[in-house]
């Protein structure tokens, strides 16, 4: 199940839900440190992690992580421990051939942070030797939610399939429908600021899909969910204010 935990216009935060968060990889996976002067030394960074994208390298010396000083191994292990299921990212303060330097580590996706602008964490757990390999798999799972009837976690499986094929324009599709679908349903039953976070996020990628060549079908899906949204919304305002257009209508029946 996916839970939005924050929203801006057209980039809203996206992660798993709540329960799943004691099975996020540790933001420190992949490195390798050692004792140091001051802070700890990183003697390794595995060039898959998701450190190792965020700019840490071998010979870093890490002295705060998370607005706390490291000053041994000790300290660092603890904190990376406390840490890990609890955020999905965090500053840390490098020195780097003497000069500091703050990095951003976090959890989610940079195929979807750079192409389509989404802040997702993806199943690092389940890993695979192609990208295209876990790209099927994903939208085999996407299609089987589908079909039963279960939309947040297609959504999730669909995102997975875009974070190892980024510039697969169905799978983004796909994505933006379901985001839009979720949306309208929460607004027609009355959630309209909870209804406005995952249509923010449709906006975000129907937006960046016309960079991409569509064909008439997909275009049509982006009609009809844009469509739906406006009606969701029509039908959110009169929802609002019911007794006002009570009190319009019985005017102009005088009238």
């Amino acid at each position: 199940m996916l839970t939005i935990v924050g929203v801006a216009l057209g980039v809203v935060l996206i992660t798993q839900h709540a329960s799943l968060a004691t099975q996020w990889p540790s933001l420190f996976r992949g490195v390798v440190v050692a004792d140091a002067p001051a802070g700890v030394r990183v003697v390794s960074v595995d060039e898959t992690s998701q450190a190792y994208q965020a700019d840490l390298r071998p010979e870093d010396i890490i002295v705060r992580v998370h607005d706390a000083e490291v000053h041994s191994i000790d300290e660092f292990a603890v904190l990376s421990g406390a840490l890990r299921g609890r955020i999905v990212s965090t500053t840390v303060v490098v020195f780097r051939n003497g000069t500091p330097r703050e990095l951003t580590l976090h959890l989610y996706s940079y195929p979807l942070l750079s192409t389509w602008g989404i802040q997702f964490v993806p199943d690092h757990d389940l890993r695979f030797a192609q990208s295209s390999t876990g790209w099927a798999y994903w939208l085999r799972l996407g299609r089987g939610f589908e079909v039963a009837g279960k939309d947040a976690e297609a959504l999730n499986a669909y995102l997975n399939g875009l974070h190892h094929m980024p510039t697969d324009v169905e799978t983004a599709v796909n994505v933006a429908r379901l985001f839009a679908r979720a949306g309208q349903r929460l607004i027609r039953d009355g959630q309209l600021a909870d209804g406005l976070m995952p249509l923010g996020q449709a906006v975000q990628v129907m937006r960046k899909l016309f960079d991409y060549p569509l064909s008439d079908e997909q275009l049509s899906v982006v009609r009809e969910q844009l469509q739906g949204t406006l009606q969701a919304i029509h039908d959110a305002k009169a929802n609002l204010h019911p007794r006002s257009s009570s009190r319009l209508l019985a005017n102009q029946t005088v009238v």
